[in-house]
């Protein structure tokens, strides 16, 4: 498991909601950057009473960690179209262009080539309130097309680097297989099951959230599915 300090304090504050400062302090030294981290990003909120020091989880906190789980979320039948979106930027205004490929990705989208992006599902009213927030010379373009299997398995195998997602999810069943073979007494099962959750969903996020009919073409991806229901048993 990959997970920082900073995510792993996120989700136990998530699983218990409120939790001591001396608590925290397992993590060690990282235990305090983490937490002003934390802070200072408006997830976790710091509480004093009778001099103890305690932190609590944000409604913003919450949307983020829901955020990253969402992909874990089915989604449905497919309607056999890509979506394409594209934009220009010229390199001399790289922050913009930096940005705006961190949100394309954060939204799943793969790189189908140099400013063109794609996804298998309807992400317009994203892409919209991407829009909404740039100048009107750079709006994002944003096309749907009609899916053939040939052309199916190439923007898959250009857009994500599918092996090496392959790789890091045939370590998660490992480690998933591993950790539950000690779980089942009820002693932070439901922490340690959230954090493996987690970190499938973040490997998830890699790549393209998949329609149901590649995933089950893919035997690792299956198998790490099946790993994840095994796990959320844990996850109360």
């Amino acid at each position: 498991m990959s997970l920082s300090t900073m995510q792993e304090i996120l989700i136990l504050l998530e699983d218990e909601k409120e939790v001591d400062f001396y608590r925290l302090e397992r993590w060690g030294r990282p235990a305090r950057g983490a937490l002003a981290k934390l802070k200072s990003l408006g997830f976790i909120e710091k509480n004093s009473k009778n001099k103890e020091i305690s932190y609590k989880i944000t409604k913003k906190g919450e949307s983020y960690i829901d955020d990253i789980l969402g992909v874990l979320k089915s989604k449905g039948s497919w309607d056999k179209k890509w979506r394409l979106v594209m934009f220009e930027v010229p390199e001399t205004n790289r922050a913009l262009r930096d940005k705006l490929r961190r949100q394309l990705s954060a939204l799943g989208l793969g790189t189908l080539q140099a400013s063109v992006w794609i996804s298998p599902h309807d992400v317009l009213e994203k892409i919209q309130e991407i829009n909404n927030q740039l100048p009107a010379e750079t709006q994002l373009k944003y096309f749907e097309v009609s899916s053939t299997p040939n052309l199916n398995q190439q923007i898959i195998e250009k857009s994500w680097n599918i092996p090496s997602i392959n790789d890091e999810l045939t370590k998660f069943i490992k480690d998933s297989e591993w950790a539950m073979k000690a779980m089942g007494k009820g002693n932070g099962d439901n922490f340690n099951a959230k954090k493996m959750i987690f970190d499938y969903a973040l490997i998830l996020k890699k790549g393209p959230a998949l329609p149901n009919e590649f995933i089950e073409q893919n035997e690792i991806r299956k198998a790490a599915h099946e790993t994840y229901l095994k796990i959320r048993k844990f996850a109360l």
